[in-house]
C-alpha cells in the first residue's frame, strides 16, 4: 500500500489472521480424540424434537448401523430386493445420477469445473463417492418415537432412460415406493436447463399417520485442498444466516425452528442445499456422527412437501436467481458489501479481458486511481512532517521546559508548511475496509478457483508454487518449488519501503523495514491471486512514489 502506517496496519490486521489460523485453529484446538469423539457423537444423537423422538433416536443410537446414519431407522420395502437402476439427467452445466435404491441423487458432477487444475481431470463431483452418507433428496418421516428414512426402499424411476436437456428445456422424474407398512412415497423431480436448482415434491400417503415429513442431508466435513477450503453445515433461518463447523456440531447445537429459506452444506466454493417452499415453520436438526454432519428439516402435519434443490457453485448471479438469500452462503465476512462490489467488478473487467490474472490487475488500477487523491494527500502529509522533523526537534530542545510554548510553535510550523499532523489517519482508516473487502472478494470468488493466470500460474485459488522437482519441500508450502510471484510481492513491498520516508522514530523504522519479510511469510500460502493484486498494487505505488519524490525534492520548506 502506499503509506508507511497503511502498510502497517494491514500487517498487523493480517498478522492477527494468520497467527489466529496457523496457531489457534491448527494447533491449540485441534480436532478431539476418539475418546472425545464418541462421547460427543453420543451427545449429539439426542435430538429434541419431541420427547418420544427424542427417546427414540437415543435408543437406536446403540443399536447396530443398519441405515448409513445412527438415530434413523430405514423404512422396510414391500417386496424383495431389486437390482439398483440408475437415471442421467444432462444439462449444459451438470450431470445427475438418480438412483433406484432410496429415490435419491447419486452423482451430481459439474460440467464447467474440473476435480483439480489439471486439465485431463474429471468434473467436479458434488456428492460423496467413497462412505456411507444420506444422499440428496433422502425422506424422512417421524411417528411418535421413530425418525424412519427411506433409503432402503426400491423406487420405480419414470421415465426409466436418461435425458439430455437443452437449457430452454425442462423434463420431470417421478419416483415411486411401497414400504412395508404400507407407506407409499411418490418423489416428483422437475429438472431445468439453465439452472443448477431443479424442484422435488415429496408426498406421502398410506401406512401409518405421519407426525412431519421432511428430507436429509449429510456428508464429511474433511478439508479440501485450497486455502481453508473447508465444507460447513450451512443454513438460514427466519433471516438468520447459521454456520456450523465441525467443531461446534461435535458438541452439540441445538435445533432450530422457524422459516427455513435454505439448510445444506456448503465449501469455499460449492454448495448443496434445500430450499423447502412452505409458509410453515419447520425444525432443523444438525448433528455429527460417524465422521459426518447430518442435516435434517422436519415440517409438522403435512404429509407433502416441496422444496428447491441448489446443487452447484457459488456463483452470486446463480444463487441470486434461485433465491437472494442463497447469497449468504457465500462467507464475506463483516464486509460483505465492499467484497461484493469488488466481485462484481472483477467480473465485469473479466468481460474486457477474458482472464482472471489481468482482470485483477484491472480492479487494481481502478482501485488506486479511485484512491489517488487520498493517497496523494496523505503521503505528502507524511513527507512533510518529516521534512519538518529537525525543527520539531530544534523547538523540542528550545522548549523542552515550557511545554505550552513548545505546543503554540509546533501549530504555527504546522499552520506554515500547511501540514496536519493527522492528515495520514483518515486516509489509512478509509483504505483499510477497502483492503478486507478486495480481501474477501479473491479469496472466496469461485471465478478464480482453476482459473489460469501466466506460464507457472495455474489456479489462482492455490498459493503460488513454480514447480521445481529436484527441490527439497519448503517447510510452510504445499508444493516442492519456488513462490515467484510471493517473493516477487516481497521484493517490490521492499523496493517501495526503501522508496518511501522514513519514520523518524527508530520503533517504527525497523518495523517498517521488516514489512516485506512478514509479507512474503504470510503470503506463502495465500492464494495466487491475492499475490498478484499486492504485486501489482506494489508496482503501481512504486510509480506514484517516484512522482511524489520528485514533487517533495522541489518544494520549499517555510521556516
Amino acid at each position: 500500500m502506499d503509506t508507511s502506517r497503511l502498510i502497517l496496519a494491514v500487517v498487523l490486521s493480517l498478522g492477527l489472521i494468520f497467527i489466529y489460523q496457523e496457531l489457534v485453529l491448527k494447533r491449540i484446538s485441534p480436532p478431539p480424540g476418539p475418546q472425545e469423539q464418541l462421547a460427543q457423537q453420543r451427545a449429539t444423537e439426542v435430538i429434541p424434537t419431541s420427547p418420544s423422538t427424542a427417546a427414540t433416536i437415543e435408543q437406536n443410537a446403540a443399536q447396530p448401523l443398519s441405515a448409513s446414519i445412527s438415530g434413523i431407522t430405514s423404512l422396510q420395502p414391500a417386496g424383495p430386493p431389486v437390482p439398483e437402476r440408475l437415471v442421467t439427467i444432462e444439462t449444459d452445466q451438470y450431470v445427475a445420477q438418480i438412483t433406484s435404491r432410496g429415490g435419491r441423487i447419486k452423482s451430481f458432477r459439474l460440467k464447467h469445473y474440473l476435480e483439480t487444475a489439471s486439465p485431463d481431470s474429471g468434473w467436479f463431483e458434488l456428492v460423496p463417492q467413497t462412505g456411507e452418507y444420506v444422499l440428496p433428496l433422502g425422506a424422512i418421516l417421524a411417528r411418535g418415537d421413530q425418525v424412519l428414512t427411506d433409503s432402503a426402499l426400491d423406487y420405480s424411476i419414470s421415465p426409466s432412460q436418461g435425458v439430455r436437456i437443452a437449457a430452454d428445456e425442462g423434463t420431470k422424474l417421478v419416483l415411486n415406493a411401497q414400504a412395508a407398512d404400507g407407506t407409499t412415497i411418490e418423489k416428483t423431480l422437475l429438472f431445468h436447463g439453465d439452472s443448477y436448482a431443479f424442484t422435488t415434491d415429496l408426498k406421502v400417503s398410506g401406512g401409518p399417520k405421519n407426525d412431519a415429513i421432511g428430507l436429509a442431508l449429510s456428508q464429511p466435513l474433511n478439508p479440501h485442498a485450497g486455502y481453508y477450503d473447508i465444507p460447513e453445515l450451512q443454513a438460514y433461518v427466519t433471516g438468520k444466516a447459521i454456520t456450523e463447523a465441525e467443531k461446534a456440531l461435535r458438541k452439540g447445537v441445538a435445533p432450530v425452528t422457524g422459516n427455513i429459506t435454505y439448510a445444506g452444506f456448503g465449501d469455499r466454493y460449492f454448495l448443496s442445499a434445500y430450499l423447502p417452499a412452505t409458509s410453515s415453520a419447520g425444525t432443523l436438526m444438525m448433528t455429527f456422527a460417524n465422521e459426518q454432519a447430518l442435516a435434517r428439516m422436519l415440517f409438522s402435519g403435512n404429509d407433502r412437501l416441496s422444496a428447491r434443490v441448489y446443487m452447484g457453485p457459488k456463483l452470486l448471479e446463480a444463487l441470486e436467481a434461485v433465491d437472494p438469500a442463497l447469497e449468504k452462503s457465500i462467507n464475506f465476512g463483516w464486509s460483505g458489501l465492499l467484497a461484493i462490489i469488488f466481485l462484481r467488478a472483477l467480473k465485469l473487467f473479466h468481460q474486457i479481458v477474458p482472464n482472471y490474472g489481468w482482470a485483477i490487475i484491472l480492479v487494481t488500477v481502478m482501485l488506486r486511481l479511485l484512491m489517488l487523491p487520498i493517497s496523494i494527500k496523505s503521503q505528502r502529509s507524511m513527507m512533510k512532517m518529516q521534512r519538518l522533523q529537525p525543527q520539531m526537534e530544534r523547538m523540542r530542545e528550545r522548549f523542552k521546559d515550557d511545554q505550552e510554548r513548545l505546543q503554540r510553535e509546533m501549530v504555527d510550523l504546522y499552520k506554515r508548511n500547511h501540514v496536519n499532523p493527522v492528515g495520514g489517519c483518515l486516509p489509512m482508516l478509509l483504505q483499510l475496509p477497502i483492503f478486507i473487502g478486495l480481501y474477501e472478494a479473491l479469496l472466496n470468488s469461485v471465478e478464480l478457483r482453476h482459473a489460469p493466470f501466466i506460464w507457472w500460474i495455474k489456479d489462482l485459488s492455490a498459493p503460488d508454487c513454480l514447480p521445481v522437482s529436484w527441490m527439497p519441500q519448503i517447510p510452510f508450502m504445499h508444493c516442492h518449488g519456488i513462490p515467484v510471484l510471493v517473493l516477487a510481492m516481497g521484493a517490490s513491498t521492499f523496493f517501495q519501503q526503501w522508496m518511501t520516508p522514513t519514520s523518524p522514530d527508530p520503533n517504527q523504522q525497523r518495523m517498517m523495514m521488516l514489512t516485506p519479510l512478514i509479507f512474503t511469510v504470510m503470503f506463502v500460502n495465500f492464494p495466487a491471486g491475492l499475490s498478484l493484486y499486492y504485486f501489482a498494487s506494489n508496482v503501481l505505488g512504486v510509480v506514484q512514489q517516484v512522482f511524489l519524490n520528485r514533487e517533495f525534492k522541489n518544494s520549499p520548506v517555510t521556516a
